[in-house]
Order: C-alpha cells, then sequence, then structure tokens
C-alpha cells in the first residue's frame, strides 16, 4: 500500500507547477529587456502574435459526413464518442461516428490546425477505452454449486438462489443467457428480473414485447423461466464500408444499398500549441448530438462551455495503469474463493486478462506516449499497418477479419515498442465528458478545456459506469482487487499535490522577486547580453516541442531500375506503388522473382506487394503459385489471405467467382472481394444470373449481406425466373422471400410478374415450376394481378386433375388457399382441408363468373366432361 501510495504522489508531482520557477526567471530578463528596447521588443510581439494566429487558425470542425448521393440526407445515429490525448504539444483524437441513409457515397471532413499522422484504430477502441475507465468484473456466482447440493424442487431452489436482498439487485436486470442467429430470425435466450427490465431490453435491442403480458411476464420470472426473443432481420447494410486510406469510390451501387453503422475508427495525430478538439461543424449534423469525449491529458479537465456535470469520471495515472496492467476484478456471489469449483479457479488467470478487454486502450495510450517520446508522430509499427492495409486494399480486403489477421502479424512489433511506454500515463488523467452537447455552443467555437477536478463523491461506478453510459448502482458479492486500495491512494497523493503546490508557489514568487530585482540593479549597460540570453532561452524553450515531419523525398534511381532494385522498392511506401507498375509491366522477365518473393519472402510489406503485383500479372501458373500459398497452413495466415484474395482478384467471368466464392468458407476475409467485384459485374452488363447469386449466398452465408443489394437489384422478372425454376428449392424460397423484400419496398410490378410466371398455357407439357416446390410470396396483392395469379393455378389444377398429377394439385392447394391471396381475389378460403379440383371450380365461379369457368374448360377440353360441365348448371 505504501509503495502505491509513493507512486501516485511521484505521479502528482510530476504534474505540479514547478515549472514556473525558470518561467519566473524568462519573464524577469525579458522584462529587462523591454525597459531598455522597446521599439524591437514591439516589433516581436508583433511577429510573434502573428505567428500564433497562424498556428491556431481555427480549424472549423469535424463534419462527418458530406453527403454526395441523391436520396434523403444521411442521419446522424448513437453518440458521438472521441479519445482525445494532449500532451508537449502534441494532440491525439480518434473517432469513430454512426450514420445512417441511403446513399451511394459520402465522405468525411476533418480540419486539422496541422498536417496530422494518420492511423487506422481498432473498431473495437471504444468498449476497450470505457473498460480501461472500469474495468468489467469477472463474476463468479457460486450459488448454483451449493444450491445444487441441497436442492428441494426447482420453484424452491430459484428462490433460494435469488433471495428476497438478491431479488431486489436482480429486479432491475436481464441476463443474455444465449443469442444466436436462426435462418431468417435472430433469437436471445433471456433471465429477466421483471416484466418492466424485459421491455425495456427488448426495446433497446429491437425487439417487440408483448402488450399488456406485464402480469403472464412477472408470473414467470417468479417461477424462475427464462424467455426467448425472436425477431426477423429486415434491414441491410451497404455491401461497403468506408474505410481509411479509400481513394476511389465506385458510385454505382445496386438499387436499394444503404449505410447503416459506424464508420471506421480513425486516429490523427498533430502538432497543437493548445489542446483543442474541432466540433463546430458538428452542429450541423441532423440527430442526436450526445457526445462521449475520453480526454487523456497531463492533469483533470473539463470542457469550457459545458455544463460542469457533463464531466462523469476522472481517473488517476496510477489507477489507469493498474486497470489496463491488472487482472480483471473478481466478484465472488453467494459464498468464497473456497466454494469456487477447482475446474474454474484454473480458468480464472484466462478470464481476468485485462488484453482482451481493454488491450486495445492500453495500446493506444503508449503509442501516445511513445511518439512523445520518440518525438515523431508516426510510428514504425503504425506505418507498417498502414502498408498492410494498402495492400490489403488492393486486393479488396476490409473488415474486421482482415484486421484481425494485421494485427497478429504486427504484434511481436506493437508489443515491443509500446510496452517501455506506457509507464507514462501514470502522469496523465483520464477524464470522461458525456453529454448532449448544445448545438449553440459548438456552432460557435471549437471544445476548449480548464482544469477542474470533480467532486469524490460523483467519481465512482455507482454514479456513472462507462461500460454501460448510466449510473452502475450497487452490486451484490464479494468484490477482490488485490492489496490496492485506490481511494486511498488518490487522497494521500491529492495532500501531497496540494502541499507541495504550496511550497511551489513561495519559492516562485521569492525568485521571481530576486532575479526581477537582481537584474534591474545589473541592467546598465548590458542590454545586448540581456537580448541574447532571453533569445537563447526562448530558442532552447522552442527546440523541445516535437517538429512536423516533412515528407522524404525519394530520388529516382538512375538508369532502367532492375528487378532486384524494384522489388526492394516494395518495402517503402513511397515507392510500392511506382513499383508494383514496374513489375507488372516487366512481367516477362519480373514474374519468376515475383513467385520467389510471394512464396518465400522474408519481408512481410515486399512479400505482400508481390502477392499484389503477381495477381494483376495474371495466368494459369500464378493462379497454381498462389493456391499453393493459401494450402500452405504453415504459413502466415495474413499471407494465405492475400494469396487467396490474388486468386479471386485474377478472376473474369462471374461463374468463376461463383466458384471462387467457395473459399470464403476458409478465408472470412474473402467475403468482401467476391461480393464486390460480383457486385461489379453485374453493373457492366456481367451474366451472373439471380438464381447463381442466390445459390452463392446459401453456400457461403457470409455474403448474404453484402450480395442483398445485388440479388434486389437484379429485379422482379430473374427473381420470379429464379423461384419458378430454380433447381435448388432453397433457391426457389430464398427468391420468393426477396420478391416480398422488393414488394416491401414499393415495387409494384412484382405481382405482375409472379403471375406471368405460372400464367396457364394448355399446350405446355408440364406445369411452370416444374422439378421443384410451387412458391408464391406473400405481398400486398393487387386485385388484378391476384385474380390473374388464382385463375391460372386452378387452371393448372384442372389440367393436374385430368393427367393424374396429385402432387402438383396439392402444391397449388396449399397456395391458393391463403388468406391474404384470397380475400385480395376476393373469394372464401376452404382453409386447411383439401378439396378437388370441383370444388376449386365452384369456387371461382362465384369470384370470376360462369363465363370465365366455361372459357376455361373448353381451353382444355373438359367442357365435355360431366363431373366438370356439372359445375356450371
Amino acid at each position: 500500500f505504501d509503495q502505491q501510495a509513493e507512486e501516485a504522489k511521484e505521479t502528482q508531482l510530476a504534474t505540479s507547477p514547478m515549472w514556473w520557477i525558470p518561467l519566473a526567471a524568462l519573464f524577469s530578463l525579458a522584462g529587462v529587456f523591454l525597459l531598455r528596447h522597446r521599439r524591437t521588443a514591439a516589433l516581436v510581439l508583433l511577429v510573434a502574435t502573428l505567428a500564433a494566429g497562424t498556428a491556431m487558425a481555427d480549424p472549423c470542425g469535424m463534419v462527418p459526413p458530406v453527403y454526395l448521393g441523391d436520396g434523403p440526407p444521411i442521419t446522424r445515429v448513437g453518440h458521438q464518442q472521441t479519445y482525445v490525448f494532449f500532451k508537449d504539444g502534441v494532440e491525439t483524437f480518434v473517432i469513430r461516428p454512426g450514420f445512417k441513409g441511403n446513399v451511394d457515397e459520402f465522405g468525411m471532413l476533418i480540419p486539422f490546425p496541422s498536417v496530422p499522422a494518420i492511423r487506422k484504430v481498432p473498431d473495437h477502441i471504444f468498449p476497450h477505452l470505457a473498460a480501461a475507465v472500469d474495468p468489467p468484473e469477472v463474476v463468479v456466482d457460486v450459488r448454483r454449486y451449493l444450491y445444487a447440493k441441497k436442492s428441494r424442487g426447482k420453484r424452491r431452489a430459484t428462490r433460494e438462489a435469488f433471495g428476497e436482498s438478491d431479488k431486489l439487485q436482480f429486479k432491475d436486470q436481464v441476463r443474455v443467457l444465449k443469442q444466436e442467429a436462426v435462418g431468417m430470425y435472430e433469437v436471445a435466450v433471456l433471465a429477466a428480473g421483471s416484466s418492466k427490465a424485459l421491455k425495456r431490453w427488448m426495446d433497446e435491442h429491437g425487439y417487440k414485447y408483448p402488450e399488456g403480458m406485464d402480469k403472464a411476464c412477472d408470473d414467470y420470472v417468479e417461477d424462475g423461466w427464462c424467455f426467448v426473443a425472436v425477431k426477423t432481420k429486415v434491414g441491410q447494410k451497404g455491401g461497403v464500408d468506408p474505410k481509411p486510406g479509400q481513394r476511389t469510390v465506385r458510385s454505382k451501387l445496386p438499387t436499394g444499398s444503404t449505410f447503416d453503422g459506424s464508420v471506421q475508427a480513425m486516429g490523427f495525430r498533430f502538432k497543437v500549441d493548445k489542446l483543442v478538439v474541432p466540433m463546430r461543424l458538428s452542429s450541423f449534423n441532423k440527430g442526436e448530438l450526445r457526445n462521449i469525449v475520453y480526454l487523456l491529458t497531463d492533469g483533470p479537465r473539463r470542457v469550457r462551455a459545458i455544463p460542469e456535470e457533463y464531466v462523469v469520471r476522472q481517473i488517476t495515472g496510477p489507477k489507469l495503469f493498474g486497470h489496463v496492467t491488472d487482472p480483471l476484478p473478481l466478484r465472488i456471489i453467494g459464498g468464497t474463493m473456497a466454494d469456487v469449483p477447482e475446474w474454474q479457479r484454473k480458468s480464472l488467470p484466462a478470464q481476468r486478462n485485462p488484453v482482451l478487454k481493454n488491450g486495445a486502450a492500453r495500446d493506444l495510450f503508449a503509442s501516445d506516449l511513445l511518439a512523445i517520446g520518440s518525438k515523431s508522430l508516426s510510428l514504425p509499427h503504425e506505418e507498417q499497418e498502414k502498408e498492410l492495409l494498402r495492400i490489403g486494399e488492393r486486393l479488396g480486403l476490409r473488415g474486421k477479419e482482415i484486421d484481425q489477421h494485421n494485427s497478429v502479424a504486427l504484434q511481436e512489433k506493437r508489443n515491443k515498442t509500446v510496452t517501455a511506454a506506457l509507464a507514462g500515463v501514470k502522469n496523465m488523467t483520464l477524464t470522461v465528458v458525456d453529454g448532449d452537447f448544445p448545438r449553440q455552443v459548438l456552432a460557435k467555437q471549437n471544445l476548449t478545456f480548464a482544469e477542474y477536478t470533480m467532486p469524490n463523491k460523483r467519481n465512482n461506478s455507482q454514479h456513472y459506469d462507462a461500460k454501460t453510459k448510466r449510473p452502475g448502482g450497487k452490486k451484490q458479492g464479494v468484490l477482490k482487487l488485490g492489496a490496492v486500495d485506490w481511494q486511498r491512494v488518490d487522497q494521500i497523493a491529492q495532500q501531497d499535490q496540494q502541499s507541495h503546490e504550496r511550497r511551489a508557489w513561495v519559492l516562485s514568487t521569492v525568485g521571481l522577486s530576486l532575479l526581477g530585482f537582481g537584474f534591474a540593479v545589473w541592467m546598465r549597460g548590458r542590454g545586448a547580453v540581456i537580448m541574447l540570453l532571453v533569445a537563447a532561452m526562448i530558442g532552447i524553450c522552442a527546440q523541445t516541442s516535437l517538429a512536423v515531419e516533412e515528407p522524404v523525398a525519394v530520388k529516382a534511381p538512375v538508369g532502367k531500375p532492375t528487378i532486384r532494385q524494384l522489388l526492394n522498392q516494395l518495402s517503402k511506401s513511397e515507392t510500392a506503388g511506382a513499383a508494383v507498375a514496374a513489375l507488372v509491366k516487366r512481367a516477362p522477365e519480373s514474374k519468376a522473382q515475383l513467385k520467389g518473393e510471394a512464396l518465400e519472402g522474408g519481408d512481410l510489406t515486399r512479400r505482400g506487394w508481390a502477392i499484389v503485383a503477381l495477381s494483376e500479372i495474371g495466368g494459369q501458373d500464378v493462379d497454381e503459385l498462389l493456391l499453393k500459398v493459401h494450402s500452405d497452413t504453415k504459413q502466415p495466415m495474413l499471407v494465405r489471405t492475400w494469396a487467396a484474395a490474388g486468386r479471386v482478384a485474377m478472376v473474369e467471368s462471374t461463374e468463376a467467382l461463383i466458384e471462387k466464392a467457395t473459399l470464403v468458407a476458409s478465408f472470412p476475409a474473402l467475403g468482401r472481394p467476391v461480393g464486390m467485384r460480383l457486385v461489379e459485374k453485374l453493373n457492366d452488363g456481367g451474366e451472373a444470373s439471380a438464381e447463381g447469386l442466390l445459390s452463392v449466398t446459401l453456400r457461403v452465408p457470409q455474403l448474404r449481406q453484402g450480395l442483398a443489394p445485388a440479388i434486389l437489384a437484379s429485379g422482379e422478372k430473374k427473381l420470379t425466373a429464379a423461384m419458378a425454376t430454380a433447381k435448388d428449392q432453397n433457391v426457389r424460397r430464398q427468391a420468393a422471400a426477396y420478391l416480398g423484400t422488393l414488394a416491401g419496398q414499393g415495387n409494384k410490378k412484382v405481382g405482375g410478374a409472379v403471375a406471368s410466371a405460372y400464367q396457364f398455357d394448355a399446350e405446355a407439357k408440364n406445369v411452370p415450376w416444374r422439378g421443384g416446390p410451387l412458391f408464391v410470396p406473400g405481398i400486398g396483392w393487387a386485385k388484378e394481378d391476384a385474380r390473374s395469379l388464382v385463375g391460372s393455378l386452378i387452371a393448372w389444377h384442372l389440367w393436374c386433375d385430368q393427367k393424374g398429377r396429385k402432387a402438383e394439385q396439392k402444391q397449388i392447394h396449399n397456395n391458393i388457399r391463403s388468406l391474404g391471396l384470397a380475400r385480395m381475389a376476393g373469394y372464401q378460403s376452404p382453409g386447411f382441408r383439401e378439396v378437388g379440383t370441383v370444388r376449386w371450380l365452384q369456387i371461382w365461379k362465384k369470384t370470376a363468373g360462369k363465363e370465365a369457368v366455361a372459357a376455361m374448360l373448353k381451353a382444355q377440353g373438359a367442357d365435355k366432361v360431366a363431373k366438370y360441365a356439372a359445375v356450371l348448371n
């Protein structure tokens, strides 16, 4: 305990105002200089003022997105989360805003006061930041083990396991026991403490709570029952998610493409004299303006012009360091560690590993601190990650799967570079600001910050839990953190800081007075010396800040470079693009060395670009080589994925693309490039049929979301043909479902297309849906289309009756007995009771008239058959 308190004390001393003493000396020198050289001083101040104005030019604000589509504008959804780091003139901020809307393309506009170093940040960064504020607990509930030994019936055991004190704790909670996708449904199995809690959870997660069922639900809760919530997956996300590094945009997306979600998380590190967060233009975005800002600085802060109550948490440096390095807290409910089974005790170290929950935040803190120490805006592993992203983009790879492969490939290098810098977080403070920022405040100025220490009584997870973004409340059970009492540590550190600040103030005041007096006496005849001293001190201070890195000029090689020289240029981001183009152009002589590099190259970046070059050269020999690479399980998964993506990039025909889609099962990251290329082929007039696309989504479920817009864009005619004639009955079912979606989007041609596909033909040798089931989409039928369809199907029923086709007759009956179809066509459905052709003819005579039935009989020569002719009488 004493050691932890001492570390906190040292942390506070490191951030206390000891810098006043040298600053006082500087001001004394400047004061003497101003007395003797008024005109020169005025000019210096004017130049300094102009320079400062240039450095701090108003960066206008953060405006995601710039909308370029023709449909309704994009709307911001959810709260925007922002991470901000500031120390020694260097600032980092990370954003991942959420938007929705029907769009073809959109971009982001984010102004900066200086040229930033841009990097990718893991998409889960903000959950990890929240977990760095409030580490998630590993909860072990031993009551089920204890009560299993003395169970006295299900209901009694449940009441004992959740006693009266526990009920009060669990009453407002819902526990998700299981979640999974089943066909077209999403299913969640829930344990709820009350009907009120259950309704709230279902509303928040897009499920439908049955109104008026509170009493019944509470009864089930009392009996210890669980709940299964089901919803249909009706929304579709766009086939293309925007990511950093995207240089071109394909605007020809299929009809129905939408974007609904968060864009890629991005980090920006840049030089700035004062901490500022540019959010002015964000006030013009439609939608919510709730902002959550994680601010890592040298001391506690608040946002100016925003209520102090918006500061919801402040975590001192030593505590923050412990949160991201110590094992996660362990909470034992209903007993002690002795009651925890042995098998579960063995798994606790792995469960309490903080890297799984806030490791991304740890790496983010360390990277920013390392940038300060190395005086570089961009770190080597960050640059290599961007290069790996460029390789992936060139091969169409984007998303969490390829991000994971990149992370694994860079893990060792990242750990070496950031671990040593993490200790610096002990000298910082993490402030969390959460609230609905007033539009008028955001519109007028960027966010600036002032020193502020929030009251201790509010600074805890009971008042605000960072993981849930709301008050956490008291929890049952015993929490085991280890030997450190962080609250006591903070109190001791705060007392020491206050004492030290008082001493520093006295020393700085005395120093200022003595220095001023001494230099005033010594001033006469020494003005030039004083000017030099002032200039020297200003120069020394200026050298402590980071310089913006200038681009390194790459000298062009003299004469024609060799293949080996071009391969070496693949390792450098400045020359890789041009080197790939040159290697592709000189394919006959470069192919052999490119193959060697792709197969067993030692440099990861060069190897990736070699695979890119080979995929653009193409050829059967290249395909076989890349097949060999991605089939070799000893190769890194990132390299194998690149090789598989290279094979996809080489494919020219849509049918070959469909064949390559089977690779997605082994390489999920290929889902995007396969889907994108299929969409591209369709837009360019490719011949991929709706049946082929549907077949791909059934074989490779990972492609369903990406190909949904392309399938819908194929139109009602192709989808109807797939529904009626596809060999696979699951393809027929999916086609019918997509027709229902088209109709739901307002396509009024669906009903007519279906009626046309099943139109009766007296000369036909078989039914139109031969070889499979008969499907009719459930849509809102127009009366004319409904009557046309039902009239044809009854005619087919008569045709089958005369030819003894009982199976097809049953298929027809199962469809035209539909209550919705019957209501729109104007007849009374017989329901589940199966009836014969004569009965259907009688039903149709009441609906369409005697003449319609007579024409139907005559067309098939059935008017001479007594049982059918009797219907007319």
